[in-house]
């Protein structure tokens, strides 16, 4: 059954074609997800995600022209859930210096530390490519520097620090947290320092490059 709106009402089985293509693009974005994250993107193949998403090769290839578009699409939305996080946070009123940056620093690194699958996509699988994802990395990090500074803005007009650092402090320590995710996702889980104290190093030292209000 098809109305004269198109493609987009169109029935497929009883269900509108828009409804079913998203629900298949969820479907792949989480099989995806696992095996990107798991095994790893370069071991992966197209029948392998189609098959743990329950959706046909023929159906994959009407929503992506490849894998590397399915790992483009899966690294922005992970992307977007870091940065969301990292928009969101509420710095209490009562906090201090380091208080209030280890809540936006256990905000933004939350959501891969709570699934490391995620981080291993954003920080490991994603790497090297092709020329197209290492653009895609390089704005990616300038965005979430731009969203440190942002941060770093509202410590300083909430008088917890002298001023926000502003240059290239913020692209640095995305970089060195970035690559200190990285080490912690390859190191074995019984050799790591513990969440916590992960978030209060990261915290000390983005704490060191900002002057304090005494």
């Amino acid at each position: 059954m098809t109305t004269k709106a198109g493609a987009e009402t169109s029935l497929w089985h009883g269900t509108a074609r828009r409804t079913r293509d998203q629900e298949r693009q969820q479907r792949l974005l989480g099989a995806a997800l696992e095996l990107y994250g798991t095994v790893g993107y370069r071991a992966t193949t197209v029948q392998s995600v189609c098959r743990l998403a329950k959706v046909s090769t023929r159906s994959f290839y009407e929503l992506y022209s490849d894998q590397e578009e399915l790992l483009e699409r899966l690294y922005r939305d992970l992307n977007s859930e870091v940065l969301d996080a990292i928009t969101d946070v509420a710095i209490e009123p009562s906090a201090d210096a380091f208080s209030a940056v280890r809540t936006l620093v256990a905000a933004a690194l939350g959501p891969m530390l709570r699934d490391e699958r995620k981080a291993r996509v954003l920080e490991v699988e994603a790497v090297g490519v092709s020329d197209a994802m290492e653009r895609e990395r390089r704005l990616t990090f300038r965005r979430l520097a731009t969203a440190m500074d942002s941060a770093f803005e509202a410590l300083a007009d909430a008088g917890l620090i002298v001023a926000a650092p502003g240059g290239l402090t913020s692209l640095i320590l995305v970089g060195g947290i970035t690559e200190a995710l990285v080490q912690r996702v390859q190191t074995e889980p019984s050799d790591r320092q513990s969440t916590s104290e992960f978030f209060d190093e990261i915290t000390s030292v983005i704490v060191r490059v900002t002057e304090p209000v005494a």
